[in-house]
């Protein structure tokens, strides 16, 4: 019986979810009118993902399981070539590796069959117009919203202070108008930048007073006003009545469906005046521009705005606030520590951690700040306790597990090693009990010499199988892995990046909960196959103040 798989796909969350099971019908009507099996767990899915990017879980789910040896299944069926991708390169990628591995791909609707000499050609023609298509799909949205734009109209987003209102008839599309209450809002938040308030005290100020923030963004837990989201509201020139369409674009990242915003020449701007959109006079939005640029030049610093590689501590991006769930960062401590006498030289400057949504939004009542060191040396330490001992024993049997299969690959040739030893230890056995009696020809010593040198050699093989080289080397082993995570901060530290993407392999989240006058950890660990949750590793309020 030949067994098949199925990948679907469909692309914007506006279409319906249907789509799905639609095209598994069709390949389900299909396998059925062939006489083959569906196997419902190689049934792969993405939902409202776009084509136009290859990083699809479904997708990748789907390729890792066609690769594998032995095959997990025949034949792949597909609605259309499009639902593998919109990008050729993409599809013809995904369509030779496939094919390469021995499995057949079927595009139902399409009759493309990579069993059919033209499915080469057939499959090149299609995805050259997959291709097409999102490509003239992308230009003729940009001039649509070109036309609404010359027109006055909305051309999509939400921007506080103003309410997006459909005009009467059909397909006329919206436009914007002011909202007073969130106006009144806007008006304060430039008042306040302009005579002299930092943009985090302004965030920390309408947060106290349980200001209305803009709508928390898809993946945010908590909808608080921010430094950043003040930076780009006292830049929005909309707020002078003034709209500006296609100052940048969008575009994807090879590979994948992220998106990176880039800047558009000037030239390319479209400008509408748009008076009855004022909220802040020119002469607030002067002062205010005059101070940003003041504050600009200021803290301006050599090597601003050049590319970084990431953070360098172990755990940004992992530690989270216990009392509020946001993300734990460095609060204090960046640069060296100013010396304290003439010619003591540059000292070090302990970095502290502390909740964001407290230390730049005021929204968060932790107000505790732990030294880096801490957190980190205290984390691994609490880690190694826990797993050391249950991962030396696991990566051991791992190895042990990876040797049996090995050896069991090679059973042909192992037993066959083996079955001549043993034939070769009774011949020896035979041929010194011969010595004993007769004293001992020069053929029987020859023979003896021959027979010890074939029984080296065996010896030798089979310790390359992993036979005896592994029972004569475990105890080496154990010491060897005992070793390595005997000081995972270490280990992971050679390279921040490396280390937090080592982490992210095994950790999503790790909490920082405030008990007494101390922290705990709270979290998950999946190194062992299983979720272990470390937990009861405090800090001692001594140690707050290295």
């Amino acid at each position: 019986m030949i067994r098949c798989a199925i990948y679907a796909r469909y692309s914007s969350d506006q279409q319906s979810a249907t789509s799905l099971d639609d095209q598994i019908r069709k390949c389900r009507e299909y396998a059925e009118a062939q006489g083959w099996e569906v196997l419902d767990r190689y049934i792969f899915r993405d939902a409202a993902t776009s084509g136009a990017g290859a990083d699809r879980v479904g997708l990748q789910g789907m390729v890792a399981a066609g690769l594998k040896k032995p095959r997990v299944f025949d034949v792949l069926l597909l609605d259309d070539t499009s639902r593998l991708s919109r990008r050729m390169v993409d599809s013809m990628d995904v369509f030779e590796r496939l094919r390469f591995a021995g499995v057949r791909i079927v595009a139902v609707s399409q009759g493309i069959d990579s069993d059919n000499e033209q499915a080469s050609t057939l499959m090149t023609v299609h995805s050259l117009v997959d291709s097409l298509y999102i490509a003239e799909l992308g230009k003729k949205t940009h001039r649509g919203l070109e036309g609404r734009s010359l027109a006055g109209l909305h051309t999509g987003g939400r921007c506080f202070g103003y309410d997006i209102e459909k005009r009467p008839g059909e397909n006329q599309g919206a436009q914007l108008v002011v909202n007073e209450s969130e106006a009144a809002i806007v008006r304060r938040v430039f008042e306040l930048y302009a005579a002299g308030t930092s943009l985090k005290n302004v965030a920390k100020t309408l947060n106290a007073e349980k200001v209305p923030s803009p709508r928390a963004r898809a993946g945010k837990l908590l909808a608080t006003w921010c430094p950043s989201a003040i930076r780009e509201m006292l830049r929005n020139e909309t707020y002078v009545g003034k709209l500006i369409w296609n100052r940048s674009r969008f575009v994807k990242v090879p590979g994948t469906n992220k998106r990176m915003r880039q800047a558009r020449p000037a030239n390319e701007w479209r400008i509408t005046e748009r008076a009855d959109l004022r909220i802040i006079e020119e002469s607030l939005w002067q002062r205010v521009c005059d101070r940003r640029r003041t504050v600009g030049e200021l803290f301006a610093k050599p090597g601003a705005g050049t590319n970084h590689t990431g953070s360098p501590y172990l755990l940004s991006g992992f530690l989270k606030c216990g009392t509020c769930g946001g993300s734990m960062i460095i609060v204090a401590g960046r640069g060296s520590r100013t010396p304290k006498t003439p010619g003591e030289g540059k000292g070090i400057r302990h970095k502290y951690y502390g909740c964001s949504q407290h230390h730049n939004r005021g929204a968060c009542t932790n107000d505790r700040t732990i030294r880096q060191e801490i957190v980190e040396r205290s984390y691994f330490t609490g880690l190694q306790q826990l797993l050391t001992a249950k991962a030396v024993d696991y990566v051991l049997a791992e190895l042990s597990k990876k040797v049996r299969e090995a050896k069991n690959h090679a059973g042909g040739e192992i037993a066959g090693l083996e079955k001549r030893q043993a034939e070769i230890e009774q011949e020896l056995g035979r041929l010194t009990e011969a010595v004993a009696a007769t004293g001992g020809s020069q053929a029987v010593m020859a023979a003896i010499v021959a027979r010890e040198k074939e029984r080296g050699d065996i010896t030798r093989k089979l310790a390359a199988h992993g036979r005896e080289a592994f029972g004569e080397r475990l105890d080496e082993l154990k010491a060897f892995v005992t070793s390595r995570l005997s000081n995972i901060r270490d280990l992971l530290s050679v390279n921040p990046a490396h280390g937090r993407a080592e982490l992210a392999k095994h950790a999503q989240a790790i909490e920082l909960v405030p008990t007494g006058e101390g922290y705990m950890f709270a979290g998950e660990w999946n190194l062992l196959g299983d979720s272990e949750v470390v937990a009861g590793v405090g800090f001692e309020p001594t140690t707050f103040g290295l």
